[in-house]
């Protein structure tokens, strides 16, 4: 039973969890539970069908980078892998159509299309699979926005949400160099060299760190958020970056990726109550 929790990957699920749950508290949204608790599991469970599959497509670089997953480990089958997607994305569709019809349409046509388009090839494109992941993570605020009729309210935290998570996949690119050779994936460090896709991350990295500080300068936001961003998303990607240019290496890939991962849970405290109110 704990195979088909772990190939849902829990953390990653709570992260689109919060997300969903700061997204509607910031829009004021809170009182509609109905609308709220569809979300969440719509969101729970595409997000989850895109987990399974893209660990049925990943299992030969899983068997090298990530042997104690379910499916390299053998305490899952493919096939029950295969039925449980199907399951998934079934059930997600079907609670977005009960909220909207544009619900229905992002969650359905266009981020199941898009999902199993990365798994099954974008996903060892240089630099087309990273933006592709940013793109869906960011997609996770239009969607609620959409379900609320608050589309515009929620572009900022789309952006932001695109930035970070782009950095982090790079980041896991890196990390995850030797499996995704032997798979003869060519992802950007494959394709660049692990030195020029090192650099590239760390100019990302700059850019974010003055993108970031724009929703404060123009207004949205207030100086909770300015502190917030500072001291706890700009100060440790600074870090970061420095590790990346004097330490470069494998253990220091994952422990960034990881890191970021579990940043972003700052990046939503800092929109959340940084808000105008």
């Amino acid at each position: 039973m704990l195979s088909w929790l772990k190939i849902l990957r829990p953390l990653n699920l709570l992260q689109a969890f919060l997300a969903v749950l700061l997204t509607t508290a910031f829009l004021g949204e809170l009182n509609q539970t109905s609308t709220l608790a569809l979300l969440i599991l719509s969101v729970l469970a595409i997000n989850g069908g895109g987990n399974v599959i893209n660990d049925i497509f990943d299992m030969d670089i899983d068997r090298v980078n990530r042997p104690e997953r379910p499916l390299p480990a053998g305490s899952m089958t493919v096939r029950a892998a295969w039925i449980y997607t199907v399951i998934l994305f079934a059930v997600g569709v079907l609670f977005a159509g009960l909220i909207s019809w544009s619900t229905f349409f992002i969650a359905g046509p266009l981020s199941i299309t898009l999902l199993v388009a990365y798994s099954v090839r974008l996903k060892r494109e240089p630099l087309i699979g990273n933006l592709l992941v940013s793109f869906m993570l960011g997609l996770a605020f239009i969607y609620v926005g959409a379900a609320f009729n608050h589309i515009t309210t929620t572009l900022i935290m789309a952006a932001l949400a695109f930035g970070f998570t782009l950095i982090r996949e790079i980041v896991k690119d890196l990390e995850d160099m030797r499996g995704d050779q032997k798979s003869g994936a060519k992802t950007l460090p494959l394709v660049w060299g692990e030195s020029a896709t090192v650099n590239f991350s760390i100019f990302l990295i700059v850019v974010f760190v003055i993108l970031d500080l724009l929703p404060f300068v123009l207004g949205p936001y207030t100086t909770i958020y300015l502190w917030l961003v500072l001291v706890g998303i700009n100060l440790p990607l600074i870090l970061c970056a420095f590790i990346l240019w004097k330490y470069p290496g494998k253990k220091n890939y994952s422990r960034i990726q990881l890191f970021l991962k579990l940043n972003i849970f700052v990046g939503l405290a800092a929109l959340y109550l940084g808000r105008s109110t």
